[in-house]
């Protein structure tokens, strides 16, 4: 971790022992925020610290914590737009900036996630930790933020979430976005992505062919909003360098609900290994 993580580190501090909201300096905007076309190439790398581009990609999204701003220099460089991942609705143990939370602030463990539990998503002390982190993201140069987990409605929180506190918490954190000139994408909450079309730039979506949802973007791409969508065809058990088998491979890209969308094919772990519907 470099030095840029230091200011980040005594404001969470700060925030764990005061419990209150902490006011991040606005820095300089970058202007205008990036709007991603529908249809450019990307790239999901979050296993590793990102080493170079993938060749046809345009656009990677990478870890906020693994990953250095000279990757994300080089990355600039080689004319590629840079998002930068965070878990916003989850508390995991294994992070420098949230080391000892407090117990009202995190609920229910996440299912199959070792170290994670769902964070309270109303709390102004979380609320200051994911501000912090949308500043981290800008000190080091990202383009735009991909936070995790918005959707602990949905599951068994142990905090009594609803759709309405997480569609408050997107707004929140996308005004803290917008306001550090970084664009920010709705990470699947398919139940609220009509109601929060207005407020983020671009979404991203985990294997809505699998579970015959991506029709749920129909009005969201209509606006001309970009959908970068991954899909796991070998399920959550195979990472390997192993073609996807064409069969599948047809099926996912030939999806009428999701034409418009930027599709790649993954391994669950999210390393190197990537597919193209067009190669």
């Amino acid at each position: 971790m470099t030095s840029q993580t230091l200011p980040t580190k005594t404001l969470l501090a700060g925030v764990a022992l005061a419990c209150t909201t902490i006011a991040l300096p606005t820095l300089p905007r970058q202007s205008p925020i990036w709007q991603p076309p529908q249809g450019l190439t990307w790239d999901y790398h979050l296993l590793n610290p990102a080493s170079a581009t993938t060749p046809t990609a345009r656009v990677m999204a990478i870890d906020l914590f693994d990953n250095t701003p000279s990757t994300i220099t080089a990355l600039h460089s080689a004319n590629t737009k840079v998002i930068c991942y965070f878990s916003a609705g989850s508390y995991e143990n294994w992070r420098p900036d949230w080391t000892d939370p407090i117990p009202s602030d995190v609920g229910n463990d996440l299912d199959g996630w070792e170290g994670e539990k769902w964070a309270g998503i109303r709390s102004q002390t979380v609320r200051a930790v994911m501000a912090a982190r949308i500043a981290l993201a800008q000190e080091k140069g990202c383009d735009a933020v991909d936070p995790d987990n918005i959707d602990g409605y949905n599951n068994e929180n142990g905090l009594g979430l609803t759709s309405g506190d997480s569609e408050d918490f997107m707004r929140f954190l996308a005004t803290e976005a917008h306001g550090r000139g970084l664009a920010i994408g709705l990470k699947n909450s398919l139940e609220i992505v009509d109601s929060l079309t207005g407020d983020v730039d671009f979404a991203v979506n985990e294997q809505c062919h699998e579970f015959s949802e991506c029709d749920v973007y129909g009005d969201f791409v209509e606006t001309g909003k970009a959908v970068f969508h991954v899909e796991y065809p070998k399920g959550e058990d195979v990472d390997d360098e192993m073609p996807t088998d064409p069969d599948v491979k047809g099926d996912i890209c030939g999806d009428a609900a999701s034409r418009t969308f930027s599709t790649i094919m993954k391994n669950m772990d999210l390393d190197q290994w990537i597919e193209f519907c067009d190669a």
